[in-house]
This record gives structure tokens, C-alpha cells and sequence, in this order.
């Protein structure tokens, strides 16, 4: 657990619990779902701030939702029977944390994109980056992220990599989009935070984040 918890401190706020979320994260990433009550068992107590750390930066999901599956439809709740599941690029960069002892996106996503036989693995670490630093607010349209395929070689697959992306859980369909892309006309989408939060790029309305000095 030391390695994980050295990966977290390197972009999380001093007053996160991050042991809790470190023994959390190495518990979730060793199954599909998990179940409320067993992390509270596990764990020999109440995990609600654990949990509402981690689903702030999309490392763990509720389950549980009010219309469909994007994550700002999501119903937080740590109740009894309340089921939680991690994103596949959640996985991957937990495991880089358990192993290395860094947070390392770059290669948790060429793990990541590898593994599900991505013919352009290569490729997604430097799409992703650029992804990241276009948005606003964790926030960024359909129209701009075809763009950005095609600005990094991608041209033949801006219609498919949406769905790509959101099958890693890097992106997410906005149901409820703020600030200046909540004008746009193009679909919108929300940037899983916890993917590059090593490099601590600027972005509005970032939760539980080490502020550089």
C-alpha cells in the first residue's frame, strides 16, 4: 500500500485521507463492483469521505443512477446495498501505483489501450494529453476532440475514438455542462481528472488538488 499512497500524495491535498482511499482503491481494483458495507467492513469503519474523494477525481463510480450511465447522472450515496465499480483507466493507473510508486498516466494508458488491442495504442498517450489540456471545467465538446484526433494523427478515427474514450473512462457524455462549453452546439463531455492529475494542468473546479507554490 506504501507505493500507492506515495503515487496519490504526489497530486492530492494534505487533508485528503489518503491511506483510506489507497486501502479503497487496492480493495475496488481487485474485483468489478463492490459492495458499500464490505469496504466499510474491510476497512473497520465509515468510508463516506474515502469514497466521496475518490468519486470526485472518478477513480471509483457509483453505480447507482437517476437516468443513465454518465457520470454526472450518478447517485453518491454510502448507504447499505450501494454499489460502486472503477473505470478501466482508474485500474490502470492504480496498478502503475502499486507497482512504481508514481502516478504515471502515460503508461497506465499505454497499458490500458494495449491490453484492449487499440491498433494506435502509441498514439493515445499524446491524444489524451492534448484532450486534457482543451478542457474547461473537466470539460470539453465532441467537435474539439475530433480535431485534436486529427491534430495527432488520428484523422480515420474521429468518429469511433468518442466511444474509445468513453469505453476507458477517460470521457463521459455532460448531461449538465457549466461555464463557456455549455454554450457549444457539440455534445460535451467530462475528462476523467484523475487521468494527467501528475502534471497539476490548470483546470477549473478541480477538487482535492495540490496547489502548486
Amino acid at each position: 500500500m506504501e507505493n500507492l499512497v506515495k503515487a496519490l500524495k504526489s497530486f492530492m491535498a494534505e487533508d485528503v485521507p489518503i491511506p483510506d482511499l489507497a486501502r479503497i482503491l487496492i480493495y475496488a481494483s481487485q474485483g468489478d463492483r463492490i459492495k458499500c458495507q464490505d469496504l466499510a467492513s474491510e476497512h473497520g469503519g465509515g468510508v463516506d469521505e474515502a469514497l466521496l474523494a475518490l468519486w470526485e477525481w472518478k477513480l471509483v463510480i457509483p453505480v447507482r443512477s437517476s437516468r443513465c450511465s454518465e457520470w454526472d447522472s450518478r447517485i453518491f450515496s454510502t448507504g447499505h446495498g450501494e454499489l460502486y465499480e472503477m473505470p478501466n483507466i482508474s485500474k490502470a493507473l492504480v496498478k502503475k501505483g502499486i507497482e512504481t510508486g508514481t502516478w504515471d498516466s502515460t503508461k497506465a494508458i499505454l497499458d490500458l489501450f494495449q491490453c484492449m488491442g487499440e491498433p494506435d495504442w502509441e498514439k493515445m498517450p499524446d491524444l489524451i494529453l492534448s484532450i486534457k489540456k482543451n478542457t474547461a471545467y473537466n470539460t470539453i465538446n465532441g467537435a474539439r476532440i475530433g480535431a485534436l484526433c486529427i491534430d495527432n494523427g488520428l484523422k480515420d478515427k474521429t468518429g469511433a475514438m468518442i466511444a474509445i474514450l468513453k469505453g476507458a473512462g477517460i470521457i463521459s457524455p455532460k448531461l449538465a455542462a457549466i461555464g463557456p462549453t455549455a454554450k457549444t452546439r457539440s455534445p460535451l463531455y467530462e475528462f476523467n481528472p484523475s487521468v494527467y492529475a501528475e502534471l497539476k494542468i490548470p483546470n477549473e473546479g478541480g477538487y482535492g488538488e495540490k496547489q502548486s507554490v
